[in-house]
């Protein structure tokens, strides 16, 4: 998580060190992030462990724990201090209360209005590449239940502050209440390493819910009424879904492509979609069919792409360009 050139180097450097990526990866992810610095339509710096995730090297969580280890980390609090969202008077004020009540600082920010949950849920992505989510997207399977509660028991999910919330094929998705619940996630991976673990964040109030649910046997139709700003997260995607790619030559310009691919993959995500596997191969194939289809219509050879919304989804636009 770190924002300049050479501290990408060092968080490449610890990344390497740790065995997850090859020296390799790191200059793939630097040229990336060097190249987005450089466009005029992305004002927005991407940390080093964020461009690694989207390129599917590591995950959010190995990026979370090595920079754990290492002293490396950026904290919610301070980002948001930077960021100005609230005063350092104020991070203190909330960062006692959290204390005091032992309650997750997310959901203390939440609970007070203190920062407005798209600027939450932003923050918490460009910090650790995990989404913020309402629970009430979720429902349980029951025939899961025993199988996640040898994975993690009732008390060990209470005291961690991780919920299981989905089984699929052999991913378990676990929802946490604050950034530190991902060291808990890490090493329950690494006793199961037959399964693939992901994580979102989840309003306290939703886990306590969900948990009842999970470790209790407890049927209930939805959660219990959250203030209104926690019904429904709405993340900003105005800056990736302005972004545009103009490429004449597909396989020359891979590095375009592989851009355009992150802010996809990017964007899936936040409109609650979870890729499945590496499929940067079989986008790049995409976008060079698409390419070709164009030039062989209309003899242009400068091609455009960009986004679209559609419902919950995000599609790829092409357009000739003189």
């Amino acid at each position: 998580m770190m924002t300049d050139k050479n501290q990408g180097y060092k968080t490449g450097e610890l990344l390497v060190k740790e065995g997850l990526i090859c020296d390799e990866d790191v200059s793939t992810a630097l040229a990336i992030q060097e190249k987005r610095a450089a466009s005029v339509s992305l004002n927005k710096k991407r940390y080093l462990g964020m461009i690694l995730c989207d390129l599917n090297l590591i995950t959010p969580i190995d990026n979370y724990v090595v920079l754990h280890k290492h002293n490396k980390l950026i904290s919610l609090s301070t980002a948001l201090v930077q960021k100005q969202v609230v005063t350092l008077d104020q991070m203190q004020s909330i960062e006692a209360q959290s204390l005091r009540e032992d309650l997750p600082l997310i959901s203390l920010l939440m609970k007070g209005n203190t920062v407005s949950l798209q600027t939450l849920q932003q923050v918490l992505f460009d910090l650790f590449h995990i989404p913020f989510r309402s629970i009430s997207d979720f429902i349980f399977n029951e025939k899961d239940r025993p199988l996640l509660g040898k994975v993690i028991d009732r008390q060990a999910s209470k005291e961690g502050g991780i919920i299981p919330l989905v089984l699929k094929d052999n991913t378990i998705l676990f929802g946490v209440t604050a950034p530190e619940n991902l060291l808990l996630i890490h090493e329950l991976n690494r006793q199961f390493p037959q399964y693939r673990f992901k994580a979102l964040f989840i309003p306290f109030s939703g886990f306590t819910w969900f948990h009842d649910i999970v470790y209790n046997g407890q049927t209930i139709e939805h959660p219990p009424k959250a203030p209104a700003a926690d019904k429904e997260i709405q993340p900003d995607l105005s800056l990736l879904m302005a972004y545009k790619a103009r490429v004449s030559d597909p396989e020359v310009q891979w590095l375009a492509v592989q851009n355009l691919y992150s802010q996809y993959e990017t964007l899936r995500t936040l409109l609650g979609h979870f890729q499945k596997g590496d499929r940067q191969k079989a986008f790049s194939r995409f976008i060079q069919d698409a390419h070709d289809r164009i030039v062989q219509t209309g003899g242009i050879g400068l091609v455009e792409f960009s986004f679209k919304k559609q419902g919950r989804d995000v599609v790829i636009m092409a357009t000739p360009k003189e």
